[in-house]
Formats: structure tokens, sequence, C-alpha cells
């Protein structure tokens, strides 16, 4: 059996051992948040150059019609919703075809007879 003193002289170690690995990894968890922090600001720095320049406009696409949905459509009359969702039906398909058009011209590819309204 081995003396009391040398217990409290291993559990001694033991325990500052493990408050030493905790600060050390603490530390380092510290400096890599530090340095994330730093990318961060950097990153926000040139984004923040990146759109101040003056000229930058961003166009979005029109926003379509929208058409009844939802408790509008729940309760208005079954067919004039029918009415209303195949005309929205039919000017998305139309738009699609427009674009599709706009787009082979652009590019400079053959374009489809039915696209272009000939047949």
């Amino acid at each position: 059996m081995l003396p009391w003193w040398f217990w409290t002289l291993l559990w001694t170690v033991l325990v500052l051992a493990t408050l030493l690995c905790a600060v050390l990894a603490g530390f380092r968890l510290f400096r890599q948040g530090v340095k994330v922090f730093d990318t961060l600001g950097e990153a926000s720095e040139q984004l923040g150059a990146e759109f101040a320049k003056p000229g930058t406009v961003v166009e979005y696409a029109a926003v379509g019609r929208r058409y009844p949905h939802g408790t509008a459509a729940t309760h208005a009359d079954p067919k004039k919703i029918k009415k209303l969702l195949r005309k929205g039906k039919a000017e998305r398909i139309q738009a699609r075809r427009v674009r599709r058009v706009a787009r082979r011209a652009k590019r400079g590819q053959a374009q489809n007879m039915r696209d272009l309204g000939l047949f």
C-alpha cells in the first residue's frame, strides 16, 4: 500500500495537468476565433467597397401577376377561379415563349416555328 501523500501528490498533478490542457485548448480556440473575426472583417470591407461603387444597378425581374389562392380562392366562385387560373397559365406559357425566342435570337440559334407563331 502506498502512503497517503503519494495519492495527494498524484491527484494534484493530474488535476493541474487537466487544467493546463483546458487552458491551452481555450487559448488556442480563442486565437482561432480572433482569426475568424479578422477574416470576416476583411471580407465585409471588400464587400462594402464593391457595393459602394457608383453605377452599380441591380435590375430585378418583374413580379408576375398574382391570382387568387388560399382563402380568397376557397370562398370565391369555382368557375371564376378556374377561369383566372387558366388565364394565368396561358400568360405564363406566353411569357416563357417570349423569353425562349429572345434567348435563342441572342445566341443565334434556330427558332421553333410554333414559338414564332407561324404554325
